[in-house]
């Protein structure tokens, strides 16, 4: 494992260009003269108000890692680079952020979970009994849909995630959501369950964040309602004191401060399944516009990181070079996987840790004999 405390050498390509990006935006607006650019320095200047009942971004990110870059202040993403979350499971201080409204402050003793719609039993459940249940841990995966957008060209709009950030695989604590369904008594017909949190935006006509997920994922086990994070408290910013952790799939699944979920007869119909959060059916060109018979986004696919070597980092000719990454597949297993040092001509395999909980990423590791480029 690297040093978690090595800090951005000045020098390496990474913190250039991302110096070089800020001057070269900064310079692209003074220079302009235009209103346009004029109120855009004013807005970026004007310092944000936090309403009553939310934490403040710098309190927030007190808590986390110097190496995060801001991708947004409203709503607030952040995310580290992979070369800064070389590790087997997600610390606290690297798992992304990314708010789709305000970062609430909420109280657990008055935190209460309701189960309404197509159910024999509406439940009102205060946090203290669902503790009380049967709980477990395990490590899964938690993406947000649009990771590592930074790197596709043309450029998509949305949050600029870094080409790999924006996807952390801590251990959580709870319960199956399922038994929570089971106790409330799931009536025909159920199809889709919605997910709803206490979280807010700036302005009252803000719409909330409601998410539906299929039955059949939502019974699935590790599908959860959580409290716990590595081994305490969820952080405040992670869904304190309860979220929703819907492994593998994408994170608008998982519902932060989560107080409502909805048994329902059909998908849910709002802004973040119909008008965000949305993929085409079939591969389409890149840059292409979202075609109209598009479908919400669910599971993932199979994604890597490079964790080792990092941006900057040198190695001579001749010597052994060890790479690490961290691989996973939405709802399948990672088999295999293979690196290549000449751009995809050869391949080699790499060692894979042990399979460890369903959800979880494998970790690789491939030690291979650093040689120039063929001419």
């Amino acid at each position: 494992m690297s040093d978690p405390t090595r800090p951005v050498d000045p020098d390496s390509p990474l913190a250039r260009r991302g110096f070089l990006t800020r001057v070269a935006t900064l310079s692209a607006l003074a220079a302009a003269g235009s209103g346009l650019a004029q109120r855009a320095l004013a807005q970026a200047a004007k310092p944000l108000v936090d309403p009553p009942g939310t934490i403040p971004n710098a309190d927030v990110l007190a808590a986390k890692a110097q190496w995060f870059s801001t991708h947004s202040a409203r709503p607030l993403t952040w995310s580290v680079p992979a070369e800064y979350h070389d590790f087997d499971v997600t610390p606290n201080d690297r798992m992304f952020i990314r708010n789709n409204l305000l970062t609430p402050d909420l109280s657990p003793a008055n935190h209460v979970l309701r189960v309404r719609g197509l159910v024999d039993r509406p439940l009102d459940i205060p946090l203290a009994e669902l503790k009380k249940m049967p709980s477990f841990t395990t490590q899964a995966m938690v993406e947000c849909a649009g990771s590592g957008r930074g790197g596709f060209q043309p450029r998509p709009s949305g949050t600029p995630w870094l080409p790999t950030g924006g996807m952390g695989c801590p251990a959580w604590t709870g319960v199956s959501l399922a038994d929570v369904l089971k106790r409330a008594g799931v009536k025909a017909g159920a199809v889709h369950v919605a997910f709803s949190g206490d979280d807010f935006g700036a302005v009252a006509t803000a719409p909330k964040v409601i998410r539906s997920v299929p039955m059949a994922k939502a019974m699935e086990r590790h599908t959860m309602i959580v409290w716990g994070m590595n081994g305490g408290d969820l952080p405040k910013i992670h869904g304190y004191p309860l979220r929703m952790v819907v492994p593998g799939w994408v994170g608008s699944a998982s519902t932060k401060w989560l107080s409502g979920i909805e048994v329902l007869d059909a998908p849910f119909k709002g802004t973040y399944m119909d008008d965000s959060y949305r993929i085409p059916r079939t591969p389409v060109p890149p840059g292409s516009k979202l075609p109209a018979d598009a479908v919400v986004t669910e599971a993932w696919p199979v994604k890597s990181i490079i964790t080792l070597p990092g941006s900057g980092d040198r190695y001579k000719l001749g010597g052994l070079v060890v790479v690490r990454g961290s691989a996973w597949a939405g709802d399948y297993d990672i088999e295999r996987v293979d690196l290549s040092f000449d751009n995809g001509a050869t391949w080699q395999p790499a060692n894979l840790t042990p399979r460890a909980d369903k959800y979880a990423w494998r970790r690789f590791r491939l030690e291979a004999p650093l040689r120039a480029p063929a001419s």
